[in-house]
């Protein structure tokens, strides 16, 4: 229960969130926005406090910690952007509903900040990653060859630092950023020695983080905890770092390195660790082929970096506003609402919200307007209309080029 016992710790220690949608700041939305007007979080934990502070708590458990009466969520893997978030949202509603009457439990409503908390928190909570198997880990150990330059407990080589001091860090950022900082030493000690740079499969780097820090504890009395990365630090640093010189992280950016907005990256922080360690000798070729720096990263900072690389996805790409028209209208949307003017509507008008030019307050409306809207559809004998997340990002870009062109 590490992951469980590290969460609960550090959630009180942070700071407030600014993370707000583009319209809170006056920026008018654009079709043509390839973000989809969603600001990365700066704290993505401080959606705990809209957890406990709503209620969803009492029917939802998070590692154990809270209600049975709903799956536990962070048992569960959330892929996906933040109107993939808002989509599951919206599809398991009327089961929501019925279990929340049965109970006699309030319906909680949000704002756009607390929505935005709330699915920021729920995207995050995968952030942490599995545990690791602790058996496996010391056969890598020994498998990719750690033992013959790296002591554990005492044992192994000397040539290089002892894994031991690792062993007080419960955070794997640590581990991290030991990795990426002695890349080029490791590097040049291996051609010496005659080594490939090993590479790790999925889920190996997890295993081996798990038994180096498991091992290391035996000599260590002190435990070093920290608080999740920044994202919005984390994209800074992408570019006083160097990164942004050869990875896009920006949709149709161009770059000599893959783009890591186009890359699998649902993956927790010590698998992205992997993946960068992975791709050291690669980088390491090319940097001095470009005669770059290599850049060196404090434990703060590699968490902010990693922070802002796992929320990459996070805003998704942009749908499609003509097949958004299309799921308006079979799904059922356009019984009920207008999207031009002067016409009226039994709901409405959805041409005249400026909330709607926002995932974050198509999401807010989504939710709180659930319980009539699901009146109003039962009284039309009509059935719930689920969405994919493509067919989301489809109706949340014609919502927003709806109300642009009413310029609202």
């Amino acid at each position: 229960m590490i992951r469980a016992k590290i969460l609960l710790c550090i959630i009180w220690l942070l700071a407030d969130l600014s993370f707000l949608d583009n319209t809170a700041h006056g920026k008018p939305a654009s079709p043509a926005d390839t973000d989809q007007d969603l600001l990365m979080p700066e704290n993505p934990l401080q959606g705990r406090i809209v957890f406990e502070q709503k209620g969803c708590i009492t029917c939802h458990a998070i590692q154990g910690e809270g209600g049975h009466i709903g799956p536990d969520l962070g048992q569960r893997k959330f892929y996906g952007s933040f109107l993939k978030l808002a989509d599951i949202m919206w599809n398991h509603s009327p089961e929501m509903f019925r279990r929340m009457r049965e109970l006699d439990l309030p319906y909680p409503e949000f704002t756009a900040k607390e929505m935005a908390e709330l699915i920021a928190y729920l995207y995050y909570l995968r952030y942490l990653g599995e545990p690791g198997d602790l058996y496996r880990g010391k056969i890598l150990f020994n498998e990719k060859g750690c033992q013959g330059c790296h002591t554990i407990a005492g044992k192994g080589g000397k040539t290089g630092p002892a894994f031991d001091t690792l062993g007080k860090y419960v955070s794997p950022i640590y581990m991290a950023q030991a990795m990426w900082n002695h890349g080029p030493e490791m590097e040049r000690r291996f051609k010496e020695m005659g080594l490939q740079w090993p590479k790790f499969q999925p889920g190996e780097i997890v295993d081996l983080s798990a038994y180096i820090r498991q091992a290391g504890q035996a000599v260590q009395q002190e435990r070093v905890y920290m608080s999740p990365g920044n994202p919005q630090k984390g994209e800074a640093l992408f570019k006083t770092k160097g990164c942004a010189t050869c990875h896009a992280a920006t949709l149709g950016g161009a770059g000599v390195a893959p783009d890591l907005r186009e890359a699998q990256l649902d993956l927790s922080v010590t698998e992205i660790a992997g993946m960068m360690w992975n791709h050291g000798s690669k980088m390491l070729d090319l940097m001095a082929a470009r005669k770059m720096v290599w850049p060196s990263f404090t434990s703060r900072e590699m968490a902010d970096l990693i922070a802002y690389i796992y929320f990459l996805r996070f805003a998704g790409k942009p749908g499609n506003a003509g097949r958004g028209e299309k799921v308006f209208v079979s799904k059922g949307c356009a019984r009920c609402h207008a999207t031009k003017e002067p016409e009226t509507s039994v709901g409405p008008n959805l041409a005249k919200s400026r909330k709607l030019s926002s995932p974050v307050g198509v999401a807010q409306i989504l939710w709180n307007h659930a319980p009539l809207m699901e009146e109003m559809i039962t009284a039309q004998h009509m059935d719930w209309p689920a969405l994919s997340e493509e067919e989301m990002s489809d109706l949340y870009m014609f919502l927003q080029a709806t109300t642009n062109k009413t310029g609202r």
